[in-house]
């Protein structure tokens, strides 16, 4: 005994049947169930299948008499969870025999922080929340909609971290979401947006993901831009919470709570002149004459140092030193008449260039990372 709970055109439950389930419980609460109906009579399924014209919490026991084995479903959108479906699988459990399986078993929702592409978007309208389109600044344009993803994963900011996890038959299935993850940020760039995707276990080792389809793609991953885009360094964390709120069966509003737990501290903070602000080049940097540069995943980061005091501190770099001892030895020298004060200004917006290309390593530690917090609203179109 099956249960196809938003059946659709019926499909789940004929291939149900073609496997050789004694009779299927159709729930369908859309017109479409009309069509079920007639490819059940046209495929010979008419009489081993009950249609149910109405929503899954309407389900009383004098529709379903008798317990089932198997609840089918796909209440999967781009985003994992799609409307009412789940609390309306929740209260399907009733149903179910003590044994009994659904499918899929469980999924999981994994959100990304993204750096934009280099260059504009090509396609504007299914990339509004691009910076700029053909030299047009779109900026002011409120960022509200998801989009489909094309980003690879040399956009990640972080690794992928678990947003959501359901096991349909253990966990008490809801409709929204709430949930803060940090993301340690492992290489540069200016925070974009964010990607989610997910992976959905249809039974045991079998594999769905939103990420992996291949030629007709029912799925695909989404791109929410962010209001802030500001700079993120390798060493950074950026906490997300995201929540969402149903709003009616088929319309969610997604929220997205940014905390940047920023290296790039401001030249008067009290940090640069302790013992342990050592600046040091990341390892694999290369210094030939006035260039920086360091491959990583067939990447390059360069940068051309464009006046003899960029130089200097290069040097520096080199030798183990702190900040204060670099200024300090620097302005003794008087060789570019400068304070003590103006030079450390100066180092630091340098080391700023060098954090944002993954040059340079800073240890920052943790409690005195700059903080700052911005907040985009995201509708489903």
């Amino acid at each position: 005994m099956v249960i196809d709970f938003g059946c659709g055109t019926g499909i789940l439950g004929f291939f149900a049947l073609q496997a050789g389930a004694r009779h299927i419980y159709a729930i369908e609460e859309t017109t479409i169930i009309e069509y079920a109906k007639k490819l059940a009579v046209a495929n010979d399924f008419a009489d081993r299948i009950s249609f149910l014209h109405k929503s899954g919490k309407e389900v009383t026991e004098q529709d379903i008499p008798e317990k089932v084995d198997i609840i089918l479903s796909e209440p999967i959108s781009n985003l994992l969870v799609e409307g009412d479906l789940w609390s309306s699988l929740q209260y399907l459990k009733r149903f179910l025999k003590p044994n009994g399986v659904i499918v899929p078993e469980s999924g999981t929702l994994f959100v990304v922080p993204v750096k934009g592409p280099t260059g504009p978007f090509l396609d504007s309208e299914r990339f509004i929340g691009a910076v700029n389109v053909y030299g047009v600044n779109f900026n002011g344009l409120p960022r509200r909609v998801f989009y489909e993803s094309e980003l690879k994963p040399d956009a990640w900011l972080s690794n992928p971290q678990p947003l959501l996890e359901y096991h349909l038959l253990r966990d008490t299935l809801t409709d929204s979401v709430q949930n803060t993850v940090s993301c340690p940020i492992l290489q540069a760039g200016k925070l974009f947006g964010v990607e989610l995707y997910f992976e959905v276990h249809l039974f045991e080792d079998i594999l769905l993901g939103s990420r992996e389809q291949e030629g007709y793609a029912n799925w695909a991953p989404l791109f929410a831009p962010s209001a802030d885009q500001p700079q993120m360094c390798p060493g950074d964390q950026l906490c997300i919470t995201v929540k969402s709120v149903l709003q009616n069966p088929w319309r969610q509003i997604w929220s997205f709570a940014f905390e940047h737990h920023s290296k790039r501290l401001s030249p008067d903070d009290a940090w640069w002149t302790s013992e342990t602000a050592i600046p040091t080049l990341m390892p694999g940097v290369l210094v030939h004459q006035k260039e920086l540069v360091r491959l990583k995943n067939d990447f390059y980061y360069y940068y051309t140092c464009d006046r003899p005091l960029e130089l200097e501190f290069i040097s520096f770099f080199q030798k183990n030193l702190n900040c204060r001892e670099i200024c300090t030895e620097i302005a003794q020298s008087d060789k570019y008449e400068m304070t003590y004060e103006a030079i450390q200004k100066e180092l630091v917006e340098f080391i700023h260039k060098l954090l944002s290309l993954s040059l340079i390593s800073l240890p920052v530690p943790p409690e005195r990372l700059k903080i700052t917090r911005f907040q985009s609203d995201i509708n489903i179109p």
